[in-house]
């Protein structure tokens, strides 16, 4: 399935525009809109913001009162979207969020090294895995965000839950390109000898649950005789996600295999000669954890941040970040998380084997 994303001038980047500016245009007066711009009744809370009683959507979020001090989130890229969502809120509660942001594995191995003084209230990553495994070892908060109930419904975990996503794709430089690939296996044609650039799934979380998504869908013989090919034709592995696309945009190679396709969107926004095209054969569409910790220093803020990010006004900044968004009512830019063609594979058992599965994947390739 391609994605053509050089006309974007549909009618949802219509209603996802009409609804930035709805937002953006009334923040300034230091409030969190509806964001259909529909006439919401308004009041004023005790931090002298304004709020919201959206009317014309299930999801329209009010700030509650009495809220002050701060908010510490680790989040996972793309930090312009977790920086947004932190302004929006601050102007609707007067609640600073400090953010620490990093890769998945950084967040999780700082997160590892603080469990005898917490710092973080909520986390947001970039993989499903290591919030199920920090729910098992009690680490997470038993707490329902507000509109939860109506987000996909394999996006809620036990205590945490998706907030946006993304679709794994492949990432094509145009211009280096010897042809257009319409599936995984075609990287592993002569044309594509050492042009093909993975992830490492050591700091992507993202190409982790990729590799546990094709053995879930094809089994273990098949989904590693497909990456014997493409190493044995040059397929290179380094760094996180970001990397790999600046690598592939700069024409050092011609492909990422499995990046995050809101980058590659982003990118040709700004006029960078990628297209993205998602494999014939199935991808995934990974949910981006967040959860609050229950070690939380600060529970109240925290528990307000996350229901903000699952409202109508969150979403609609996760969607203009090239998100896929938890919220089926809430359209995304691009491409809608029921028309991308998935593997075979379910979340929690992802998790069950995807620390076994790295550690197979990184023996036989990259030891």
């Amino acid at each position: 399935m391609r994605v053509s994303t050089h006309h974007p001038t549909n009618h949802l980047h219509l209603l996802g525009a009409v609804s930035l500016i709805a937002t953006l245009g009334l923040a300034g007066c230091g409030s969190v809109e509806d964001t259909n711009g529909d006439g919401a009744d308004n009041g004023t809370n005790n931090n002298g913001t304004t709020t919201s009683d959206t009317t014309d959507s299930d999801i329209g979020w009010e700030a509650p009162e009495d809220l002050d001090g701060s908010v510490t989130l680790y989040a996972a890229n793309p930090q312009g979207l977790n920086e947004e969502l932190a302004d929006e809120f601050t102007k609707a509660t007067g609640v600073d969020v400090e953010i620490y942001g990093d890769t998945t594995g950084s967040i999780t191995a700082r997160l590892d090294a603080e469990w005898d003084n917490p710092q973080a209230d909520v986390v947001y990553i970039a993989s499903w895995g290591p919030a199920a495994a920090y729910a098992k070892d009690g680490h997470v908060a038993d707490y329902t965000p507000e509109f939860a109930d109506s987000i996909h419904e394999d996006w809620r975990g036990d205590g945490f839950y998706g907030r946006d996503g993304s679709a794994l794709a492949l990432t094509v430089n145009t211009n280096a390109a010897p042809s257009m690939p319409g599936d995984w296996e075609d990287l592993t044609d002569q044309e594509f000898e050492n042009l093909v650039l993975m992830p490492d799934p050591r700091e992507s979380g993202t190409a982790r649950d990729l590799i546990a998504a094709m053995v879930s869908t094809w089994g273990k013989d098949e989904t590693w005789e497909l990456f014997d090919e493409l190493f044995e034709n040059g397929m290179d592995v380094q760094g996180a996600n970001g990397p790999a696309l600046d690598a592939v945009t700069a024409g050092s190679y011609a492909v990422v295999l499995g990046g995050v396709d809101y980058s590659a969107y982003s990118a040709i926004e700004e006029g960078e000669s990628l297209e993205v095209v998602f494999a014939d054969s199935g991808t995934m569409v990974s949910p981006r954890p967040f959860f609050i910790l229950e070690e939380a220093p600060n529970r109240e803020n925290a528990e307000a941040l996350v229901d903000f990010f699952l409202s109508h006004e969150g979403q609609t900044i996760s969607a203009e970040h090239n998100m896929i968004p938890a919220q089926p009512e809430v359209p995304a830019e691009h491409v809608d998380y029921d028309d991308v063609d998935l593997l075979d594979y379910d979340l929690d058992a992802l998790e069950d084997e995807g620390e076994e599965l790295l550690d197979e994947f990184v023996s036989r390739y990259l030891s």
